[in-house]
């Protein structure tokens, strides 16, 4: 690679910037600093004392000391090596040794948007153009109020873009997945079709609907990600119906990855409450399964695995995933660049 080259595909590793993140469940978070790694970023969550979330780079910038091994003070994050506290803004709002020094008010930690929502709490890692993050959008199934269901999260040691591709790969449920609750039916063939949309593209089976994971479909607003969707038929005995998946894995760093999965179903009065029943009571281990199946599958693909890889046919959507991640990151690094900034 020419010297000075940005390697588009080493940052990739360690996912998009610009965007929000799902980095933990709300009740991850309690009254003490909460340390995650996200995005191969050391970063530290709390709460104020209203409640509000708030996320900075877990990194004391008076001596390196890191933020979460201290507390909450006054909805203050507070260092435990010397007692300095910040908001989050990651601006010094006090330094106990030297009440008087010259660095209160200054912006010194780095600070990451956070809020929580649907359960979960999202962050939003940008660059040095991006301080001032756009909103978090849902897909419509989130606020109209007629869908009912859960979360599930979970850490995978793979590289966050196998699961992606996992994701954007329905007949490998025919196979990987045959015999378990929901996807025991339907082809092991399938012919593809393919369109894209206004924020992203449709994949689906031509041979087969509504039997399997027959359908896929991307969504994607600027600063808000990717999130593939599919609709999967569940039987009877698990409540029935149509469950809508939305998925996408949050990297925590080259070898580890945060996969979460939302299962909401269309239903109202004692239909909704029968499927949420049923859910916790039967759905949740037995997906469990299906999710254990992913992830023994993918923590067994070799890291440089895509070198040697031959697509077929039914990799449509893996392909068009790939390339709209990379075109992104090229066009991240190109603004970046042309501000005199490097790529982080």
């Amino acid at each position: 690679m020419p010297d000075g080259a940005v390697d588009i595909d080493d940052l990739l590793e360690t996912g998009l910037i610009n965007n929000w993140y799902l980095v933990c469940r709300d009740t991850d978070l309690g009254d003490t600093p909460l340390a995650l790694k996200r995005l191969a970023r050391d970063i530290v969550l709390w709460r104020d004392g209203k409640g509000g979330v708030h996320c900075v780079e877990d990194f004391c910038p008076h001596r390196g000391a890191r933020l979460s091994i201290g507390q909450v003070c006054d909805g203050f994050l507070t260092c435990a090596y010397h007692g300095l506290q910040f908001d989050g803004r990651g601006t010094v709002v006090a330094t106990p040794p030297t009440p008087a020094s010259p660095i209160v008010g200054q912006r010194l930690a780095r600070s990451f948007p956070a809020e929580e929502a649907h359960g979960v709490i999202w962050v939003f890692f940008g660059d040095a153009l991006h301080d001032d993050p756009p909103p978090l959008v849902f897909p419509d199934e989130f606020s109209t109020g007629e869908w009912s269901g859960f979360v599930d999260i979970r850490v995978f040691e793979c590289n966050y873009q196998l699961v992606r591709d996992n994701q954007l790969d329905p007949i490998h449920g025919s196979y990987l997945h045959a015999g378990t609750h929901a996807l025991s039916w339907g082809r092991k063939d399938a012919d593809f079709g393919f369109e894209k949309t206004a924020d992203g593209f449709v994949i689906w089976r031509t041979n087969q609907q509504g039997v399997n994971l027959d359908r896929t479909w991307v969504f994607h607003r600027e600063g808000s990600g990717y999130w593939a969707i599919s609709d999967l038929p569940f039987p009877k005995n698990e409540g029935g119906g149509m469950v809508r998946l939305f998925r996408y894995p949050t990297p925590i760093d080259r070898d580890h990855s945060l996969v979460w999965n939302y299962r909401l179903q269309k239903r109202t009065g004692w239909r909704r409450d029968l499927w949420r029943f049923m859910y916790k009571n039967r759905v949740h281990d037995r997906g469990a399964e299906v999710m254990e199946q992913d992830r023994l599958a993918l923590s067994s693909i070799p890291r440089d695995a895509r070198k040697r890889e031959n697509l077929l046919p039914c990799d449509i959507g893996v392909a068009r995933i790939r390339r709209l991640y990379r075109d992104e990151m090229a066009r991240h690094v190109e603004a970046l660049a042309a501000a005199g900034l490097a790529a982080e």
